[in-house]
């Protein structure tokens, strides 16, 4: 776990083994996780963000701008549409499946064929009529950010983000190929029919490669929390700082408003559930943050100057309903007890 509170120091701790055998490696400063869909504000929406600040992106602009022949339905979709996820798209399909199998050591992304296969199946609602969490949202997204960037993902991100923050240990597991080690295995999968340690988690990312947008980072703590700060701060200034993003442009995406009806997403990142929020009773309504399925959140209350950054293999050995609905209730109690202990 991770705290950062304005004009204070960093907090971190750290607690257990990489698995549950008392000779496995203790987690430390060192240890990376899989942050599942923490990718998606932490690296797509800061993409976004980049490009935007840039003039090469708007929110208005539409999948029709990005891909020819495609519906009318479909090429209505707007950028805004994906990062608040009213886009009208499924949650999630087995993109997995439809997938050719990679040859022997082959890499690279295959996010392009995998937003055909999306783009090739209908909406579950009509765009900016509803909300749905959409993981396939956001793995369009990020080929957009790839098509108007001429980047990768994974390469924008960490050349124009990461790296002028001095993040060295986010990453893609790709980066990691000989040290499995420091990777803390996030579960079993039936699918590979072995442990994910050294891989991602998801089904999807894994077969797609690289960052396809919705998954796919690996971090330690201390990386995490840095970020997360980071951007907090941004939000805070009045004028420009280190930040990689001007502060205008970071103030817009965490406070952001979408004018459909019960939607409570800005641009990419969450807000406070309305009841039985996972950062608990007393994080503020001017809060963002994000959750990821291996067990991965944080969360910025933006009046408080709080950053909390918690991170775990939630999914190891095997993920369970028993499970998440532990993991929710333990996150509103240690979402609690930080307030209570830094008594603000």
């Amino acid at each position: 776990m991770g705290i950062y509170l304005k004009g204070a120091a960093f907090i971190t701790r750290y607690h257990g083994r990489h698995t549950f055998v008392p000779w496995s490696r203790p987690v430390d400063r060192d240890s990376l996780f899989d942050l599942a869909s923490l990718t998606k504000p932490l690296a797509t929406a800061l993409a976004v963000a980049l490009l935007m600040e840039r003039g090469q992106l708007e929110l208005k602009h539409n999948l029709g701008d990005f891909w020819d022949g495609l519906p009318p339905d479909k090429a209505q979709i707007t950028v805004e549409n994906l990062l608040t996820h009213t886009s009208g798209l499924a949650a999630w399909m087995a993109i997995y499946e439809r997938l050719p199998a990679k040859k022997g050591r082959e890499r690279g992304s295959r996010l392009d064929e995998a937003c055909r296969i999306i783009l090739g199946e209908p909406l579950c609602t009509k765009p900016g009529k509803a909300t749905r969490y959409s993981d396939l949202g956001f793995m369009l997204l990020g080929r957009v950010v790839e098509l108007v960037s001429k980047k990768g993902l994974w390469s924008l991100v960490k050349e124009e983000i990461y790296s002028p923050l001095g993040l060295s240990k986010i990453s893609v597991a790709q980066e990691h190929p000989s040290n499995r080690q420091v990777f803390v295995p996030s579960g079993y999968c039936p699918i590979r029919n072995r442990v994910s340690w050294g891989e991602v988690n998801d089904l999807n990312a894994w077969a797609i490669g690289e960052l396809p947008g919705h998954a796919g980072l690996f971090s330690n703590l201390e990386d995490v929390l840095s970020l997360v700060s980071a951007i907090s701060e941004a939000y805070s200034w009045d004028k420009d700082n280190d930040f990689p993003i001007d502060c205008g442009t970071i103030r817009h995406f965490l406070s952001f408003r979408s004018e459909i009806e019960g939607n409570n997403w800005a641009l990419g990142f969450d807000r406070p559930a309305p009841r039985d929020s996972t950062c608990g009773r007393f994080f503020s309504k001017r809060s963002v943050g994000h959750l990821g399925y291996t067990g991965t959140s944080f969360w910025i209350d933006l009046e408080a100057g709080l950053c909390v950054v918690f991170l775990c293999a939630r999914t190891f050995p095997f993920d369970s309903p028993g499970s998440r609905k532990k993991m929710k209730a333990f996150r509103r109690l240690l979402h609690d007890e930080v307030r209570r202990a830094l008594a603000i």
